[in-house]
Parts: structure tokens; sequence; C-alpha cells
């Protein structure tokens, strides 16, 4: 993966996992995830974009506060790349933090694997 499909896909990430409005979310999500993406929790599989945007509503709807930012630049190796992140939540912030690790087939993100880290 070259640097700048790296900083695309971080910056698009990013921008998903932080917006909102679904109708501006799922057009970004077009942009970077396949169609039928699946993504890998500890606890679920969901699978599709639509699932994928129905899961950030669920986090907004419980957390109007919810942020997701990078911690460091995104990694990559061949067709995989790896990012890890904050979650701050709450109105005093309580942080979470993990990494998402890609799986990038024909383009675009066809597997998300979610680590959470331990609280």
């Amino acid at each position: 993966m070259d640097a700048q499909s790296m900083h695309t896909l971080q910056q698009t990430h990013t921008a998903v996992w932080n917006e909102k409005d679904r109708t501006t979310r799922d057009a970004l999500m077009q942009t970077i995830y396949a169609d039928d993406i699946k993504m890998y929790d500890k606890d679920f599989i969901l699978t599709g974009t639509t699932a994928v945007s129905d899961f950030i509503d669920k986090l907004f709807a419980g957390d109007a506060n919810f942020t997701f930012s990078p911690t460091k630049p995104m990694e990559s190796t061949q067709h995989g790349a790896r990012l890890y992140w904050d979650i701050r939540t709450g109105p005093q912030p309580n942080v979470l933090t993990g990494m998402d690790f890609f799986v990038v087939e024909n383009e675009k993100v066809a597997h998300l694997y979610v680590f959470m880290d331990a609280q």
C-alpha cells in the first residue's frame, strides 16, 4: 500500500467513525469500504456497510460525545494496514484505546478487525 493510499484510508476511516450524519457517513464509507465488508469485534461480526453504519449510529445514540482519533500514523504491509486509535466518551472523557487492522482487496477494505485494549 503506497503512502497516499494509507493517508486516504486513515483520513476517511477517521471521518467515517466521527460522522453523525448518516447520508454523509454512508457516502464516505463507499469510497474506502467494500459493500460486503466484514467487521470483526471480539463479540460479534458485522457484514456490509449498512450494518457497520447502523453500529456507528448506535454508538452516537448511546453517547453524543463519542470521538474516534488516530494516535499514530497508519502502517501497512502488503494488502494490510493497522491503525492505533483512542475513543473518547462521556461528558468528562473516558478514553478507550485499541487498533484496527484492515485487509484491502481490490483497493477497498474487505475485512476490518477491531482490537480493544483491556481496561
